[in-house]
């Protein structure tokens, strides 16, 4: 019964929150009236019982895009401001996380019902993968006793099994014609901290990151202060993550900002070698792939710790 009341609240206090952007964007637009609705999007996951993990899980990323979509209104920089209007576009716009774009004619929108068939089928590729990953969880609990070893288990699982729901996701709402930005693009593939992080990992948090952090903050003409402003506010939105699904402050409170800092730092050097010695000099692709790879897996028990605290006793054993 707790269940189905907190979830028909976080439900209504959705639609409150579509309501009023709704009709702030009708009537006030780009003005301080849509603030109301970026705090009362992050406060809705409160109103989930915690003892429901995965729902409330789900409903926090959510609540995110929720205050983040207001926050582009707010801003006004929506991408394809077609999706504005009408109603039916506008909350597609903004309940679906990735930039979505309407089509320009039939033929397009028959393209992108394709390409969103396509994506179907990609996610039903990964499902062997995400298979084997649970099988070692579940035959193998020793993995679980080394940090490292955990952490190269989660960042498969983790790429795997987001992605794949993101394919299956995107792959069904490009059905109506509307297209879907990509949420992955290979990031086990990555040869740096700036490849991984720019082109290829969580394309849909790069995109608004880029245009509301990484630009105001003077983009590249300002390239260190507004990499330090991107990895600030990513650390800040997993933080508030991790508190918004457990309900409380974690064991690892400021583990996420550990994390986010220690990447930011490196795509900074990365930043500064490139522009320097480093602008005539390629490491041959598999060892930069494999250093990466190395590196991201000595850092994710630093990402994979309070993620490990919200999920404990949410996996079968």
């Amino acid at each position: 019964m707790d269940f189905v009341l907190g979830s028909l609240l976080a439900i209504g206090l959705m639609t409150l929150v579509i309501v009023w952007d709704r009709r702030v964007l009708a009537f006030h637009p780009r003005v301080v009236w849509l603030v109301p609705a970026v705090v009362l999007a992050l406060l809705i996951p409160f109103t989930i019982p915690v003892e429901w993990v995965y729902p409330r899980a789900l409903g926090t990323v959510l609540c995110v895009v929720l205050a983040g979509k207001s926050y582009e209104l707010l801003r006004g920089r929506v991408p394809d401001p077609r999706m504005l209007d009408p109603l039916a576009t506008f909350v597609f716009w903004l309940v679906v996380p990735p930039k979505s774009r309407l089509p320009l004619d039939i033929p397009e929108a028959e393209r992108v019902r394709a390409l969103g068939q396509r994506r179907l089928g990609r996610a039903l590729l990964k499902s062997p993968g995400i298979a084997v990953l649970t099988l070692l969880h579940l035959h193998w609990p020793g993995l679980h006793d080394n940090a490292w070893l955990e952490a190269h288990w989660a960042l498969w699982i983790t790429y795997l099994g987001v992605s794949a729901f993101i394919d299956v996701f995107t792959g069904l709402a490009m059905q109506t014609g509307i297209h879907v930005a990509e949420g992955f693009d290979l990031p086990p593939l990555a040869r740096s901290p700036r490849d991984f992080w720019g082109r290829r990992w969580n394309l849909v948090v790069h995109d608004l990151a880029f245009r509301h952090v990484f630009l105001p903050l003077g983009g590249l003409r300002k390239p260190l202060r507004s990499t330090i402003g991107v990895f600030v506010v990513s650390g800040l939105i997993h933080e508030y993550f991790v508190v918004a699904t457990l309900g409380r402050a974690s064991a690892y409170t400021g583990w996420m900002m550990a994390f986010f800092g220690l990447h930011g730092l490196a795509v900074m050097v990365q930043l500064a070698w490139d522009r320097g010695p480093g602008r005539r000099k390629k490491m041959a692709r598999p060892l930069a792939v494999a250093l990466h790879l190395s590196w991201i897996t000595l850092t994710a028990p630093l990402f994979f710790a309070p993620i490990g605290e919200i999920f404990a006793g949410a996996w079968p054993n």
